[in-house]
């Protein structure tokens, strides 16, 4: 064994090391002697065989200190050419590791044990650089230091190489270099995550995230902001919706997921898209990874083309006139709701197939086809009209008047590839054209009707008030009583048809009183049907309430229904009417305010309502009989409505319809009619002005109120009331009560002279009377300066009933 021994500061070691040709003989243990158990030689030789064939290099050294440098005794297990670290040593034969230009950081070495040494550490470790044969190698060097006397050490190394290690590295710190330039010009967002825990309680982030265009763009600045999380509540709204969504995804395991969210940035929002692939790593831990682009401009260029679109769908489905395009074939690319509907086919199916077969064109003259010249079109570059009176079959028969025009539709090439075809319904025009006419011819006669049952009323007035004064004379009270009802209820009859000639003259407001509807139902019902083969069922229970309604145009809602539901079965039937008393809760229904009403039923059996029908069957003009006019429900559903009530329809087919309509109640019960008639008592005393144009009215009256015990004085036109009430005004004796008749042919009737009469006295009590009870004057009594009304025909109690409750009145 040779020993050399050298100076750190000249950074030379010395070694010991036994040299022999083959494989070495084993070392002297700790007392000298070889080994001689065979175990142990086995086991020594596998080391070696190791050691050479491994990339690790061992060596061992006792260390001295003489004065300020230290004594290094060095040596290394016995090596072959095999090992690729003791190959590098070039001086290993000679007791030697490296030469002094072999080792690059020979004072960073050097300066490591020495620290040590001095500073009495159980280890170091550093890397260092040996050149060899051109290239340059990193070995990775950890020391264990063992004092075992006074200045003297025991130091074991293990040398690496750990040079592959180095050139991944800086291949990673080139690539990482290169990634991050390009995160950087990249205009979108990058992270990566580790997330811990249970998704379904509670999870925590790390995040990771290269500053970027996009993130300089939302954040500002190249810094990440600060947290477990990139966004907070304050820039994303969809907050929660955002941490919920990962969570779902860790909790149901999936490979990834995307969700959209806008972000409040520094200066600008973003509307940002977001895709996560996930891999779980253990069962509580998993690593995310998010690419975020920027779809701001991208979602606002495609709303603007989606509200273009949308523009213009709602333009064509808006439009009453129907629009049909057409390719160069003549086939169907797109028509709009109005087309379908004329048509009578769905979008869906009219698409792709020939216009022909689905805008069938007839004309009016013959019912000959009537071709789209789309040929001449295309070639002429000329629009067409349709032809006049033009029908356009529909699907299921249904003939419509149309007007029509061909337009070609160019390429932005100027090359004309289709047709546009624009058709528009006519038959309401056409038939409103012939109701204006109907309407001029129907205003002298409705001017006429309305003036026979004003003169008629008065004349029943009169009729009606003196049989009823006659039944109140003790003669009318024997043998003859029976035939003065008759003839009471007979002129009451007249009375009410009076009042739908008024309504058919007139329309207007319903003139409201508490009705009782049996007795209504059953005439207006048994009326309407007479002479068919339908008969009538009622149902009409004690204790109904009465209903608050007009009674002539509650009787033309019966007639109405009644008449309908007769000619749907034309073979005779069943109508079955039930009314009953309901109260309805505040808000229970939208149709209907809380409240008390009659709820009364018209049901048939006949064949029932088409489905299709059902939502048009109010509509005025709509009606599926050849003969009918489709006013009859129509009427029905704007009675209803004026008194505040509700009608619905039900209908099964083959198993008939059931009209349901709800009208206001006067809950509270009606007095019970006395045997005889007698007048309300009211003070003797009073004065009354009654105003009539008929002289028999006006007897009646005076009659009347001497049997009331009232002084009468009589009037025929407003003129002389205003004149007469003044002159009472002036002398001290005003009128109590003034009772004036709504119309005067040739002079003023009650509505100007209250006007009047109001400003000389504003505390004037009037009661209104006329034969035309759809007069708003009447309808709505008070508005107009009023405080009573009574409708002629009235008889005699009606009149005295309503002086009575005016005359009342404080």
């Amino acid at each position: 064994m040779a020993a050399v021994v050298l100076g750190l500061g000249g950074w030379a070691v010395a070694a010991a090391v036994t040299v022999r040709r083959g494989r070495p003989a084993p070392p002297a243990d700790a007392s000298g002697e070889g080994a001689s158990d065979a175990g142990k030689l086995a086991d020594y030789q596998l080391l070696l065989e190791t050691l050479d064939r491994s990339n690790v290099l061992l060596w061992w050294a006792r260390v001295r200190r003489s004065g300020s440098d230290f004594q290094w005794t060095f040596r290394t297990p016995p090596q072959t050419s095999e090992n690729p670290i003791y190959r590098l040593a070039s001086l290993a034969d000679r007791g030697y590791l490296w030469e002094d230009d072999q080792s690059l950081d020979r004072e960073m070495m050097a300066e490591n044990a020495r620290r040590a040494l001095n500073e009495g550490l159980g280890s170091y470790q550093h890397e260092f650089r040996i050149r060899s044969e051109g290239a340059v190698h990193w070995l990775s060097e950890e020391v264990l230091l063992r004092s075992v006397g006074p200045d003297e050490w025991n130091l074991a190394g293990v040398i690496v190489d750990v040079t592959k290690r180095r050139d991944a590295e800086e291949a990673r710190r080139r690539t990482e270099g290169q990634l991050g330039q390009i995160l950087k010009g990249a205009d979108c967002l990058i992270w990566h995550g580790i997330v811990t825990g249970d998704p379904a309680g509670e999870i925590h982030w790390k995040m990771f995230m290269p500053p970027s265009v996009l993130f300089r763009r939302i954040f500002g600045s190249d810094t990440p902001p600060n947290g477990q999380y990139l966004w907070t509540s304050e820039m994303v709204e969809e907050w929660e919706q955002i941490k919920a969504t990962s969570r779902r995804a860790l909790r149901e395991e999936r490979p990834d997921y995307e969700q959209e969210f806008r972000v409040r940035g520094r200066e600008a929002s973003f509307l940002l898209h977001e895709h996560v692939s996930i891999t779980r790593l253990a069962p509580d831990r998993w690593e995310l990874v998010g690419v975020i682009i920027d779809i701001t401009a991208r979602r606002e260029a495609e709303l603007a083309l989606a509200a273009e679109k949308e523009r213009l769908a709602v333009t064509l489905e808006s439009m009453g006139e129907g629009v049909v395009t057409i390719d160069s074939q003549g086939r169907v690319l797109f028509i709009n709701r109005a087309a379908s509907d004329l048509v009578q086919w769905p979008s869906s199916e009219a698409v792709g197939r020939s216009v022909v077969d689905v805008c069938l064109l007839r004309s009016v003259k013959g019912e000959a086809e009537v071709s789209l010249p789309i040929g001449e079109v295309l070639r002429g570059g000329i629009a067409a009209d349709l032809p006049p009176q033009t029908f356009l079959r529909g699907r299921s028969g249904r003939m419509r008047l149309v007007e029509g025009r061909l337009l070609p539709v160019a390429d932005p090439s100027s090359r004309r590839v289709g047709a546009v075809l624009v058709v528009r319904d006519v038959t309401e025009r056409q038939r409103m054209e012939e109701q204006l006419q109907n309407t001029a011819k129907m205003e002298s006669v409705g001017l006429l009707a309305g003036g026979i049952a004003h003169d008629f009323n008065n004349i029943l007035t009169a009729i009606l008030s003196n049989l009823t004064l006659l039944q109140m004379e003790p003669a009318g009270r024997g043998e003859g009583a029976l035939l003065l009802d008759q003839a009471v209820r007979a002129t009451k009859r007249a009375g009410d048809l009076t009042l739908q000639l008024l309504t058919f003259a007139k329309g207007g407001d319903p003139v409201r009183t508490a009705v009782q509807l049996p007795e209504i139902v059953r005439e207006s019902a048994t009326f309407a049907h007479r002479g068919s083969g339908v008969r009538s069922e009622f149902e009409m229970p004690a204790g109904l309430w009465a209903a608050n309604v007009d009674k002539a145009q509650f009787s033309q809602v019966i007639q109405n229904l009644v008449i309908n539901a007769t000619q749907a079965m034309p073979n005779g039937g069943t109508i079955r009417i039930a009314a009953s008393n309901e109260h309805v809760a505040p808000g229970s229904r939208s149709t209907l305010a809380g409240g008390d009403y009659v709820r009364i039923s018209v049901a048939d059996t006949g064949p029932g309502i088409d489905p299709e029908h059902l939502p048009k069957i109010f509509d005025p003009y709509f009606t599926t009989k050849l003969q009918g006019q489709g006013l009859g429900l129509a009427t029905v559903f704007s009675i209803v409505r004026r008194h505040q009530g509700h009608i619905e329809v039900d209908s099964v087919l083959g198993r008939g319809a059931t009209f349901t309509f709800w009208l206001p109640a006067v809950p509270a019960p009606q007095a019970a009619a006395l045997p005889a008639p007698s007048f309300p008592s009211v003070a003797r005393g009073g004065r009354v002005l009654f105003m009539d144009d008929e002289l028999p009215i006006r007897l009646m009256a005076k009659m009347l109120m001497e049997r009331m015990g009232l002084e009468f004085q009589e009037a025929s036109d407003g003129r002389q009331a205003i004149d007469l009430y003044k002159a009472a005004l002036d002398s001290g004796r005003r009128f109590d009560l003034v009772v004036m008749d709504l119309t005067i042919p040739g002079g003023i009737g009650g509505k100007e002279a209250i006007a009047t009469l109001l400003q000389m006295d504003p505390s004037v009590r009037a009661v209104v009377s006329s034969g035309y009870s759809s007069d708003l004057a009447m309808s709505d009594f008070r508005k107009h300066g009023f405080r009573g009304m009574v409708a002629k025909p009235y008889d005699i109690m009606q009149l005295a009933s309503v002086i009575r409750s005016v005359l009342a009145e404080s």
